[in-house]
């Protein structure tokens, strides 16, 4: 049967969302809407009053229009049509929104323009004006006097006045249309910091439960909304702390129970195997004094067999030996834990004469057996790595009692961790797993200047 492995698309990965900032949106939408308000406003305000100064321009022009055509001299009247029409002009270039002056033939002015028209145009921009300034409408009335063409009387339009009205009331609009919006902005901008302060306590306290500080609780709050996430949050601290609290009840049940079957099975190796061996080495012992007394050609080779079944069995007493003492290596009520230890080491200064060892321990302290064991088999499981894995020459022991815990620490002038498994060896995950049902804190060898130190931090409570 073959199989085939199959990878697939990329389109089949999902693409990665880039998150927003809430503050970000919070400030560019508001700017974003405030700019676009006080520019429809503007527009709106120049649409209109350009709309509105069309119109009165072109009704005061059209009036200018009649006014002349029904006050202007005719050319047979034998009157002074010049002054008349010079007259004529004066006034509706008093008026609003026109400008009226004569000229001669050749079209020099003859009279000057008003003077506060100039002045009014001159309230408002340039570019404010040039945007607001409709259409201009003129017209020139011949000025008769039969049978000459004396000049002309000129009429246009001026909105320059209808222009610096609407210009007063723009600069005060938008200002305080620009006001308004900053005003907004700066609301929002404070709302979304309140939001993110709520919002960052509540993150802090979610940073802190993942780290693994389930006492980490999110503050109360006022609003309703963020009082309701707080809860939420601490009620999922409350239900992690319950279950972290029975996850290590039940860890430790299985710790007990696990070294509960470990003890079982070592007393029924001592107690079966123990009386067979010694039986075995004494049957041995016998059959060799009986084969010194046997003369012949195989005596020799008899003498031999029996000598190394000798040896094979003294293998294989110390092979059950060391399996019952790591399957228990403490028997509780022997000794307490600092004895025990101080045999520990001697036994490894037995293996390796070479390596100093020293061990600086308070004989007081005490703990649960379940705290004791895990101690004893980290102390074990430390040394055994420091003299055949790092090669170390010196060892020292600490184990001292604090306020609330138990701090046994192991320095070591060899090799350290290599980086390769040495964080995750059987051993060492065995008393991860041990510290975390005991509700212990493990850390694994690391290097510390020319040294290598593992700890142990057990709770005595």
């Amino acid at each position: 049967m073959r199989f085939e492995a199959r990878i697939l698309p990329d389109a089949a990965v999902p693409p990665r969302i880039r998150p927003w900032s809430l503050h970000r949106i919070v400030t560019i939408v508001p700017v974003a809407v405030g700019v676009m308000l006080c520019a429809t406003v503007a527009a709106i305000i120049v649409l209109n009053a350009r709309i509105a100064i069309d119109e009165e321009t072109s009704s005061a022009f059209r009036t200018a229009q009649a006014t002349v055509a029904v006050r202007m001299p005719p050319r047979f009247a034998g009157q002074d049509t010049m002054g008349q029409a010079m007259q004529l002009a004066a006034e509706i270039d008093a008026l609003r929104h026109l400008s009226a002056f004569v000229t001669d033939n050749h079209g020099h002015p003859v009279t000057p323009h008003a003077e506060g028209a100039a002045l009014t145009e001159d309230q408002a921009p340039g570019w404010f004006s040039d945007l607001m300034r409709p259409e201009l409408r003129s017209d020139r009335v011949p000025i008769s006097h039969y049978p000459n063409v004396l000049g002309w009387l000129v009429i246009q339009t001026d909105p320059a006045d209808e222009i610096a009205e609407v210009w007063e009331d723009f600069r005060i609009i938008m200002p305080l249309l620009a006001l308004t919006c900053a005003a907004l902005v700066g609301m929002s901008m404070g709302f979304s910091r309140l939001i993110l302060r709520r919002l960052r306590a509540i993150q802090e306290a979610l940073g802190a439960m993942r780290q693994g500080d389930l006492d980490r609780r999110a503050p109360p709050d006022r609003l309703a909304e963020f009082a309701a996430l707080a809860n939420g949050v601490n009620a999922l601290a409350d239900h992690l702390t319950s279950q972290r609290a029975e996850n290590r009840q039940l860890q430790a049940r299985l710790l007990t129970l696990s070294e509960t079957e470990r003890a079982k099975i070592a007393s029924d190796l001592h107690d079966d195997m123990g009386p067979q061996l010694f039986a075995l080495n004494a049957a041995l012992s016998q059959a060799r004094a009986a084969a010194r007394e046997v003369s012949g050609p195989g005596s020799a080779q008899l003498d031999d067999a029996l000598r190394a079944i000798l040896v094979h069995a003294g293998a294989v007493r110390d092979t059950a030996r060391t399996a019952i003492n790591d399957l228990r290596p403490m028997l509780m009520g022997h000794g307490s834990l600092p004895e025990l230890l101080g045999e520990l080491v001697a036994e490894f200064a037995e293996i390796a004469p070479d390596v100093a060892i020293d061990l600086d321990c308070d004989g007081r302290i005490a703990a649960s057996e379940p705290a004791e064991t895990a101690i004893y088999r980290f102390v074990r499981e430390s040394l055994l790595n420091a003299v055949r894995h790092g090669k170390a020459r010196r060892i020292r022991i600490e184990m001292r009692r604090t306020q609330d815990q138990i701090v046994t620490q192991l320095r070591d002038d060899g090799r350290g961790p290599s980086g390769r498994g040495s964080a995750g060896g059987h051993g060492l995950a065995g008393i991860r797993d041990r510290a975390r049902a005991l509700g212990a804190a493990f850390d694994p060898p690391r290097r510390v200047g020319a040294e290598t130190v593992t700890e142990l931090r057990m709770p005595h409570r």
